[in-house]
């Protein structure tokens, strides 16, 4: 009787060590299907993704001693993931918008440019990845419209992770508003 008890002691615990490996499994093929993007390197949102995914898996795997544990804690913990990681690459959009609300508005035709801090690696061996600048400078005069609209072209410019990507886009502001809308001229 007590070596049938050890025998279902011991498939139990063999179960759990399997379910954990299959878990990380999981979460690193996840994490090496996504990471690379047109510019060759993850983005935060991925990054943020693929972290959550592999840290709710293995905290779900470890919770719940189950298959199920890990993939909800993977979908959660990726969730998660996914939410901070946007919410770092807005901040590179949000100082872009400013940059362009500045050179719109700007008397002459100077860059306005922010510089946003990198976020830390995801281990201390890690080095820490060059922060992200963002520019953007009128490259004419504005012009009024029929309608009443002021349209000016203004040149964007982000430099992330070595590559830099120059656009030149049209905003026009309707009278009396404050929003900046990108046209096509």
């Amino acid at each position: 009787m007590t070596a049938m008890v050890a025998e279902t002691t011991l498939r139990s615990a063999r179960r759990k060590i399997a379910m954990r490996v299959v878990g990380l499994v999981a979460a690193l093929g996840l994490a090496t299907a996504c990471t690379t993007t047109d510019s060759g390197g993850p983005s935060n949102q991925t990054m943020g993704t693929i972290l959550g995914a592999a840290v709710g898996g293995t905290v779900g795997g470890l919770a719940f001693g189950s298959a199920g544990g890990i993939v909800g804690g993977a979908l959660v913990g990726a969730l998660a993931g996914n939410l901070v990681g946007r919410a770092l690459d807005q901040q590179e959009r949000t100082r872009l918008a400013q940059a362009t609300q500045n050179a719109f508005t700007a008397e002459t035709n100077a860059s306005t440019v922010y510089t946003v801090p990198a976020t830390q690696p995801a281990s201390a061996t890690a080095a820490a990845p060059p922060p992200t600048v963002v520019a953007a400078k009128p490259v004419a005069a504005p012009t009024t419209r029929a309608d009443g609209s002021t349209c000016r072209p203004i040149e964007l410019t982000a430099t992330k992770n070595g590559q830099t990507t120059t656009e030149t886009t049209t905003f026009c502001k309707a009278s009396g508003s404050n929003e900046l809308k990108p046209v096509s001229v």
